[in-house]
């Protein structure tokens, strides 16, 4: 590079110091593909365990008929895996900008009122909603008869620390899909400080990241006693057993750092390769490496992880992170036009309302129209989540998004 081109390199990342991740290192199309992906992928698992031998549900019977396709459905929960690798690929992408121009690490002050302002009004106002309007419609007595309870969680919610404890991590079983809000949002505070960890050692530090994520996981399931008694204390009124407390330990934030620190070094595997041009028959390498990485995941979901025993977990990060690697991280055109295709692209758009909102609407839906029955419940299902999303992104979200020069909100970009 020139002298005058790394000028202008430096002062453009100085003058985007303050801004989002996309004014930091520009677009990358295919990852609003992606959480169209994973989000469709959660709200189909959350369709099909809440109706699933309920109603005469066309949509299931026919899964029942394409096997792979029920498979990957049923274990839908990994739209989750997938949002947390988005998270690590891009919100460390501007302390690799910083360090590539010479500049010192992005201001952390400035990181977390671009979080808060990108997660907390949809948020909160999915809070209002959710305790004041969807909770009384299935348990009209309960803030009479339980407010400090609801009080309680109420407060564990709003402060992002509902996945703590047994009593707060089902959110009130009206919309249990927050819990990895809290996850998020935890790892969002801790970001400053691991993000220059992971420019210095990357590999290093992925070492560290997988042996805490292991460690957690084994402690969760064979230690921990002292946490887990008083877990079960907590949860002692609610009839919480020993099983449902380990796995809420065991699917905490140290649990998903190999998901995180896996995505951070796509995100800097797309820095380094972004500007490369693949030609002839090697445009079809990163084809087969998605394609692959699909077909071993499907294989693991339907023959299981036995053969790694605990670490079984390790299969489902490692396989989405190749093939996530194969759509983003790697200059492939036709892989990156299919990922951030008009349908797919205008779900991940408002994928974050669409998270807040599928699975409590999808509660009301299931019983307020009970009788909608046939191929028309799905599709109105989504129809209802799609309006109500594009409604909060509408009136909520872009209220709070930064501005283009052309004066309309720019999307910053976040795992949701």
């Amino acid at each position: 590079m020139s002298a005058a081109g790394a000028s202008a390199d430096t002062a453009h990342a100085a003058a985007a110091s303050a801004e989002s991740v996309r004014a930091e290192v520009g677009n990358v199309a295919a990852i609003e593909g992606l959480r169209g992906v994973a989000v469709l992928w959660v709200m189909l698992f959350h369709y099909v365990v809440l109706r699933d031998g309920k109603f005469d549900d066309v949509f299931i019977a026919f899964l029942e008929t394409w096997k792979p396709l029920d498979v990957l459905v049923r274990n839908g929960y990994l739209g989750v895996d997938l949002f947390f690798l988005i998270t690590g690929f891009l919100l460390t992408l501007p302390w690799f900008r910083h360090a590539d121009a010479g500049l010192q690490a992005p201001d952390w002050r400035s990181f977390y009122a671009r979080r808060a302002r990108r997660i907390l009004p949809a948020y909160y106002v999915q809070l209002v909603l959710l305790f004041f309007v969807v909770l009384p419609l299935f348990h009209p007595r309960i803030w009479i008869q339980s407010t400090p309870f609801v009080v309680g969680n109420l407060g564990a919610h709003f402060t992002f620390l509902h996945y703590m404890t047994p009593l707060t991590s089902s959110s009130m079983t009206v919309n249990g899909a927050l819990w990895t809000l809290a996850i998020e949002f935890q790892y969002y505070l801790l970001l400053p400080l691991v993000a220059p960890l992971f420019v210095r050692w990357p590999w290093r530090s992925l070492a560290a990241a997988a042996a805490i994520a292991a460690g957690w996981r084994w402690l969760a399931w064979n230690d921990l006693e002292t946490l887990v008694n008083l877990y079960l204390k907590l949860g002692a009124r609610a009839g919480v057993t020993e099983k449902e407390v380990r796995h809420l330990i065991a699917t905490q934030l140290p649990a998903y750092s190999l998901h995180f620190a896996l995505g951070i070094l796509l995100g800097r595997a797309w820095m380094l390769r972004r500007g490369n041009v693949i030609a002839g028959m090697g445009r079809w390498v990163p084809v087969a490496i998605a394609a692959g990485a699909l077909a071993g995941l499907y294989t693991v979901l339907r023959n299981g992880t036995s053969i790694l025993g605990q670490m079984g977990w390790v299969a489902f990060p490692v396989l989405m992170a190749v093939g996530f690697g194969a759509v983003v991280s790697w200059p492939s055109p036709l892989l990156s036009r299919i990922a951030a295709a008009w349908p797919l692209a205008s779900l991940g758009r408002i994928s974050y309302s669409a998270y807040l909102y599928h699975l409590p609407l999808l509660l009301l839906f299931n019983s307020f129209l009970p009788t909608v029955t046939g191929g028309f419940a799905p599709i109105l299902w989504v129809a209802i989540v799609v309006l109500v999303s594009a409604v909060s992104f509408r009136y909520v979200e872009s209220r709070f998004l930064p501005v283009s020069a052309a004066g309309l909100p720019a999307r910053s970009l976040s795992s949701h």
